[in-house]
Parts: C-alpha cells; structure tokens; sequence
C-alpha cells in the first residue's frame, strides 16, 4: 500500500513516524533491502530530493486524493516535526552523500557544508559559534546566556551530567 493511503487511516500518525525512522534506519544501514511500498515511496523521495521532494510528493498526492485541509495540513506539521526530530540523523545522511545536500534541512540557515565546517573546527577545539556571536556585536553575558540555555537542554536530555565550563570573557 502505498505512504498516502496509510495516512487516510485513524493511525496515521504513528505510522508515519514509524515508516520514516525506519526508511532513515535502511538509507543508512542496509539502502537496497527490501521494504513495504510506503516505505519505498519514502526511501526513493528522500534519496532522490531529500525533505523537499518528499513535502512535494506529499502535497501533490493530499491534492489528488482530495485530502480535507485539515488534515493535509496535519501531515505537513507532521512532516515538521519528523524532521526536527531527525534532524542530525539527516543532516548526517545528507553529509555521508546518501541523501542530496540541498535536500537536508538547514539547521536555521545553515547548510550541511556549515555544520560540518563548524563541527571540525569544534574537534580542532575551536569556538565557531562564539566567534560569530562576537563579530556580530553580541556581548560576553550573551554568549554566557547561550551557553547555560544549551547546558541547560543537555543536562535535561540526558546527554551529559553536568555543564561545562563557561567560556572565558574576552
């Protein structure tokens, strides 16, 4: 059955966000296995445009199927939230070449040539966004702001213990 005919149903919503975990899961691991219609609908959409053939694809199928309004705008906030919620897993995709580049979401303005840059400078032990921030006029108790707000998610996300040190003022 193909992805648009799974999202007229009642649980549409939990399948999609199933069917794309695992289509990100296949285009990394294992691109060519075999998977269900839907899947590949995805799989193709993405490895051929990456998220903006796969909104086009969408909203040319809600069209033709005559989706309510109400819910073709669901899917497109759906579509959203899969993809921040994906967010590294594509931009990762895209930077590894198996997704297109231009097809990745920028993380806000940013395209994958950028964060990559950012996050070799970064290994390097550089500071890329603390520069930027300086250069275009913000002070250090903004910077330190920044800092504690990004802390702050870390700690709550359960990806490290503690914060790290504050930068030092300049």
């Amino acid at each position: 059955m193909a992805l648009i005919e799974h999202l007229e149903r009642d649980n549409w919503k939990e399948f999609f966000s199933e069917t794309f975990g695992y289509v990100l899961w296949t285009l990394r691991h294992d691109r060519f296995r075999h998977v269900g219609s839907a899947a590949d609908d995805l799989r193709s959409w993405l490895a051929l445009g990456g998220i903006p053939r796969v909104r086009h694809h969408l909203e040319w199928a809600m069209r033709m199927c005559e989706f309510p309004e109400e819910r073709a705008i669901e899917v497109m906030k759906q579509v959203d939230q899969l993809v921040s919620d994906n967010r590294s897993e594509l931009i990762g995709l895209a930077r590894d070449g198996i997704i297109p580049g231009a097809g990745a979401p920028d993380a806000e303005g940013l395209s994958v040539a950028d964060i990559d840059d950012a996050l070799q400078r970064i290994e390097r032990g550089e500071r890329p966004f603390e520069e930027w921030m300086y250069a275009h006029g913000h002070t250090y108790d903004e910077v330190v702001e920044v800092y504690k707000s990004i802390d702050k998610w870390l700690v709550d996300h359960g990806i490290v213990d503690s914060p790290g040190p504050l930068p030092k003022r300049q």
